[in-house]
This record gives structure tokens, C-alpha cells and sequence, in this order.
């Protein structure tokens, strides 16, 4: 939405200033911020976890510092992967609701793309993949990535379209397919 704001012809800031893109935050940063984090209020967490907890969102800012706050939550004073565990799978539950509407909203073909993503399917318009995940035809594929970019389901990283909201992508895993 941003991008459209600045570089469309018909809106009132366009070119209004320089585009920056902005990369995640480096999962070594992530672990030392939440390891200070944990210190600050007398808690320990190995480096070890503190990555994990970073991975285990795609170092997504948002979700890293929820799942840390629910960590720490549930941490009586050394954070273990049990914790961690539960605290992951508490977050992907408190969003159970929402990624379980946002799918039934979705056509069978782009629920079978998104499976043939989270699968790791590199040529979604061959036919062996077409076949697999039903997905009709080659133009068919090109119109359902369209659909699920337009939804902001997915974003096309470099050549390759991805799963934008990790969260929703262990529910899928997880609980869908």
C-alpha cells in the first residue's frame, strides 16, 4: 500500500521522497536484543534459544518480540525449549481464528498453491506440479499468484513467491494440509 502511495502518477505523494527497501533484521542481532531483554528483568536464555525463537518467525520484527514476550511470560527464570515450544504454539492458536477465516475466503486452486509453496515447488507452471496440486493451467497459475499477491498472502522475493506472514505458514503446516 505504501508503494503505491509514493510511486503512483495519481496520488498526492507521489515521488514525494526516496523509495528505501529495508532488509529483516539479522537473526544475530535478534538473539542479542532478546538476551539483554531477558537480563534486564533478571532471566536467562541461552544464545541457542534466542536465535531459535528469531528462525522459528522468519525474524518477522513483529512476531519475534510477541513469541519473546510469551516466553518470558511463561519463564520463571532460565528459558528452556519446552517453553519455547508452548510459547510458539500459543501464538500460532491465538491466531488460529483469523488464518482459518482468511482460507476459507480462498478458492481450492489457491489453497492447492499455497500447499505446492509451502512444499517447495520451484516450477509451479510446469505440468508434473499442475497436476499434482490441481491447479488447472499455466495461465490458471499466473492468475492465482496474481489473486493471493493482491491479497497480500504472498510476495514475489526475488523470482520466487513466498509465504508473506510466517505465523500463517506453521498454521498451515501445522493444522491445514
Amino acid at each position: 500500500m505504501l508503494l503505491q502511495v509514493f510511486t503512483s502518477p495519481s496520488n498526492p505523494f507521489y515521488k514525494f521522497g526516496d523509495l528505501m527497501f529495508l532488509d529483516k533484521i539479522h537473526t544475530d542481532e535478534w538473539e542479542e536484543f532478546i538476551i539483554q531483554r531477558f537480563r534486564a528483568t533478571g532471566k536467562k536464555i541461552m544464545p541457542e534459544l534466542a536465535r531459535r525463537i528469531a528462525q522459528s518467525v522468519e525474524n518477522h520484527p513483529y512476531y519475534v518480540q510477541q513469541l519473546s514476550q510469551l516466553c518470558w511470560l511463561r519463564c520463571p527464570g532460565t528459558m528452556t525449549p519446552g517453553i519455547l515450544d508452548q510459547a510458539l504454539e500459543s501464538l500460532i492458536l491465538q491466531l488460529s481464528l483469523l488464518f482459518q477465516n482468511l482460507t476459507e475466503e480462498l478458492t481450492t486452486t489457491q489453497v492447492n498453491y499455497l500447499q505446492a509453496l509451502l512444499n517447495a515447488e520451484k516450477r509451479l507452471s510446469s505440468k508434473e506440479v499442475i497436476l499434482r496440486y490441481q491447479l488447472g493451467t499455466s495461465a490458471n497459475v499466473a492468475r492465482i499468484k496474481q489473486a493471493l499477491i493482491n491479497k497480500e498472502i504472498i510476495d514475489q522475493i526475488v523470482h520466487y513467491p513466498e509465504i508473506m506472514d510466517p505465523v500463517y505458514k506453521l498454521w498451515l503446516r501445522r493444522y491445514y494440509f
